[in-house]
């Protein structure tokens, strides 16, 4: 507009009408010129359809407005409050052309999403997965090995059951490429392994579904149904069935060879420590690892497990939570306070040869060789059967519930994000010791002695 000044001098300034051109106005601008004449500020006035007398303001006849431009828009806005039409005013009109370019907008935003593809997709739901899922980099393996070469070109609308249920064949088919089955040219896949592929499939899909495209915070990602939805009957993608629960544990004999156990390697004593810790509290091979000394404490042998901190990376499900050393093995808690009063090599209670975390893998390894030596998986054709780290986890439980602790406290030591998942050990533990125990323990409350 101008200065403040002329701004005030143009308010001041009566409208003018155009000759011939009847709700046609103008104002001059007291300084700018259009040309070599004073450039113009042509409004219209009119009644509108309420009988009102209505004046709008179109422009700058610098910026392209004319008398013929607004002759032709006043009799627009004047033949529509006649008939009754819209727009009936200029305000109406811009309203209705901005709507009008949104709706364009928006139908533009969803013909893009409608193209994009599963590939695409994916990227975003991989660079989400690696700030907030601990499992990134087996989500990073899905998504590489076996989905992407599948599906990344497709345009994820166009993609169905059926074509997810193809996938599932075909990664059934494909054998192992690593593991203890990766030179048996007749293995394929574990089911638990292609469930683990179409889940990615579905969480893809399902954060498009809840995230917002870049180009228009009110379109998500991806719209309509998810064609990943696993189901156990009737049509859409058929969920592998599969039993890949290890029911092996251990007895007493089989514990104390394993605790005896030495070889000449130099991290044999480390090892012991961490067997012994193992079947005292059941921690995770990845949480095992990953314990900081800072998160025990000597004197009453408690010992903190955070659930996905970058410092404890292998915690799933569950919570954080505490668990105490001592509790089935006395042995365990000297052990502890033992590693605690020596300086330490770095943060870790078990550190590596470098002071940093030990590789989780190594620990399979290493029990692989102590049953060579001990034999405990000779002639075991059930991989299943197998004793392995996991198995040390297996047997904490089922000691526990057999010396009389509850389901649900059970479950909290485990880390367990559902008390399902730990009603397995109920199976596993000898029964007749769990009721001599639950006996004393009712027995101990009446007599008000109870000190477990």
């Amino acid at each position: 507009m101008g200065t403040k000044e002329e701004t005030l001098s143009m308010a001041r300034q009566p409208w003018i009408t155009i000759r011939g051109k009847e709700g046609v106005v103008y104002r001059e601008h007291p300084v700018r010129k259009n040309g070599r004449r004073p450039d113009r500020y042509i409004a219209i006035r009119y009644r509108s359809g309420q009988g009102k007398r209505t004046l709008e303001a179109l422009g700058w006849a610098s910026e392209g407005w004319t008398a013929e431009k607004a002759v032709a828009l006043l009799r627009e806005l004047k033949e529509n409050i006649r008939l009754g039409r819209r727009p009936q005013s200029l305000r109406e009109k811009r309203a209705m052309a901005e709507a009008a370019r949104l709706e364009e907008e928006r139908a533009a935003g969803l013909a893009r999403l409608r193209r994009i593809t599963f590939g695409e997709l994916a990227e975003l739901y991989r660079a989400w997965a690696k700030e907030h899922r601990v499992s990134h980099s087996t989500i990073d393996q899905a998504l590489d090995l076996h989905i992407l070469p599948v599906l990344g070109h497709r345009a994820a609308a166009d993609i169905t059951p059926a074509d997810v249920e193809a996938l599932r064949q075909n990664v059934a088919a494909k054998r192992p490429l690593s593991g203890r089955n990766k030179h048996n040219p007749d293995a394929t896949l574990a089911p638990q392994t292609v469930l683990h592929i179409l889940k990615t499939v579905r969480e893809v899909y399902n954060f498009a579904l809840e995230t917002p495209s870049p180009h228009d915070a009110s379109l998500m990602l991806f719209s309509g149904a998810n064609p990943a939805v696993l189901k156990r009957r009737g049509r859409g993608v058929r969920i592998p069935r599969s039993d890949a629960r290890r029911l092996r544990i251990l007895n007493d004999a089989e514990i104390a060879a394993l605790l005896s156990y030495r070889s000449r390697r130099s991290a044999c004593e480390e090892l012991h420590d961490m067997i012994l810790l193992s079947l005292d509290c059941g921690p995770r091979a990845g949480e095992l690892v990953h314990l900081l000394r800072e998160s025990c404490d000597p004197e009453s042998g408690a010992i903190r497990i955070y659930k996905g901190s970058r410092a404890n990376p292998g915690t799933k499900g569950g919570a954080s939570r505490l668990v105490f050393a001592g509790q089935l093995f006395p042995e365990a808690l000297v052990m502890l306070r033992r590693r605690l009063a020596a300086p330490g090599r770095g943060p870790y209670l078990f550190p590596g040869p470098d002071g940093r975390a030990r590789d989780v893998n190594g620990l399979s390894r290493a029990m692989r060789r102590i049953m060579e030596k001990l034999g405990f998986n000779d002639g075991v054709d059930d991989p299943r059967n197998l004793v392995v780290w996991h198995t040390l986890r297996h047997t904490f439980a089922t000691r526990m519930l057999e010396a009389g602790v509850d389901i649900y406290t059970l479950k909290e030591l485990l880390g367990h994000a559902s008390v399902t998942t730990t009603e397995i050990y109920l199976h596993l533990c000898d029964r007749a010791k769990r009721e001599q125990a639950q006996a004393r323990i009712a027995l101990a409350r009446q007599a008000g002695t109870l000190s477990f």
